[in-house]
C-alpha cells in the first residue's frame, strides 16, 4: 500500500470531524466553526461537508491537496466574517445612534471561544493550505527554488 503523507495534516484533521462534533454536541465546546454559531442549520452542514472532505481524501488520497485547499478557502472566509462581522454592526449601529448602540456582538466576538477557533482553525489553515499549494504546484512541475544568499 502506497501511502502519501504530504496531505497526511490535512486528512488528518478532517478525520477528527467527528470528535469536534462531540465535543460541540455533548460539551457544547465550539472550537471548529464558532462562526456559525447561532446558525446551527449551516454549522451542520459545514460539518456534514467536513465529513464528506475527509470521505473523499479517504477514497482518492491523491486529490487531499485539492479537497484541503478548496474547504480551507471556505473555511479561512467564515473566519474572516465571523470574527468581523460584529464590529462591523458594532460600527454601522453607532454610526447610526450612538447612545443606543447594541455592544452585544461585539461582546460575543471577544469571548475565550472565538479566539480559540481563530487559533486552532488559523494554525490548521495555514498549515493546510501551504502545504496544498505546494503540492498542486508540485504536480505541475513546479518547485521552490533554493535561495542563495550572496
Amino acid at each position: 500500500m502506497n501511502i502519501d503523507f504530504r496531505n497526511s495534516f490535512a486528512r488528518w484533521y478532517f478525520y477528527i470531524t467527528p470528535l469536534f462534533i462531540l465535543l460541540d454536541l455533548i460539551f457544547g465546546i465550539n472550537v471548529r466553526v464558532s462562526a456559525l454559531e447561532t446558525m446551527p442549520l449551516y454549522k451542520n452542514l459545514y460539518y456534514g461537508f467536513c465529513i464528506l472532505c475527509g470521505i473523499c481524501m479517504y477514497i482518492i488520497p491523491r486529490y487531499s491537496a485539492v479537497v484541503a485547499l478548496f474547504e480551507s478557502s471556505i473555511n479561512i472566509m467564515m473566519l474572516v466574517l465571523g470574527i468581523f462581522l460584529p464590529y462591523i454592526r458594532t460600527i454601522t449601529a453607532l454610526m447610526d445612534d450612538v447612545l443606543g448602540a447594541d455592544f452585544q456582538a461585539l461582546e460575543e466576538s471577544l469571548k475565550v471561544q472565538p479566539m480559540v477557533n481563530l487559533f486552532i482553525v488559523g494554525s490548521c489553515l495555514i498549515l493546510t493550505f501551504r502545504k496544498s499549494i505546494e503540492t498542486i504546484a508540485g504536480s505541475f512541475g513546479f518547485t521552490k527554488r533554493a535561495s542563495k544568499n550572496k
